[in-house]
């Protein structure tokens, strides 16, 4: 039988020393896997912004914007998922479909209008690719609020 000895310490004994330093291994990297999907959700790439909006628009107005603006035609890019945006028009918030599901790839939007006066409408863009790329956060969110204010001043 071997022995792994430090000093008067006897770190492992047997046949199995290599085998669980593999299985150590594989569970370190299967775990580091699954923590950093978790990490990328949280601290993943993403952008905040908030713009005003038009006195008398209302919620329908603005979720129509945000459709328009998250169609994913022409030079816009598709968003997360194929589902329908989740709306409610009691609380003025707008998410695109898996909004916060986790390791997901592409853009997702959550959109929530005040009720103050003046109202304004606050934006949060994620955007993780493969392995939690940036797929442009800061472009697209320049984008988006480019097109909103021109399809809430029609």
């Amino acid at each position: 039988m071997r022995s792994i000895v430090d000093g008067n310490r006897v770190l492992a004994r047997g046949p199995w020393t290599g085998k669980l330093a593999a299985a150590l291994m594989l569970a370190g990297l299967l775990s580091g896997c699954s923590t950093s999907s978790g990490l990328c959700d949280s601290f993943g790439p993403s952008q905040r912004a908030s713009m005003a909006v038009p006195p008398g628009a209302s919620a329908q107005k603005v979720f129509a914007c945000l459709d328009e603006a998250t169609s994913g035609k022409g030079d816009r890019p598709e968003y997360a998922g194929k589902g329908q945006a989740v709306r409610d028009l009691a609380t003025g918030v707008y998410e695109t479909d898996q909004y916060n599901a986790s390791n997901v790839s592409g853009f997702r939007l959550k959109a929530e209008l005040s009720k103050q006066t003046p109202s304004s409408l606050a934006l949060t863009l994620r955007g993780a690719g493969a392995y939690c790329a940036d797929l442009g956060v800061d472009a697209e969110m320049a984008r988006l609020k480019a097109d909103v204010s021109a399809c809430l001043q029609r």
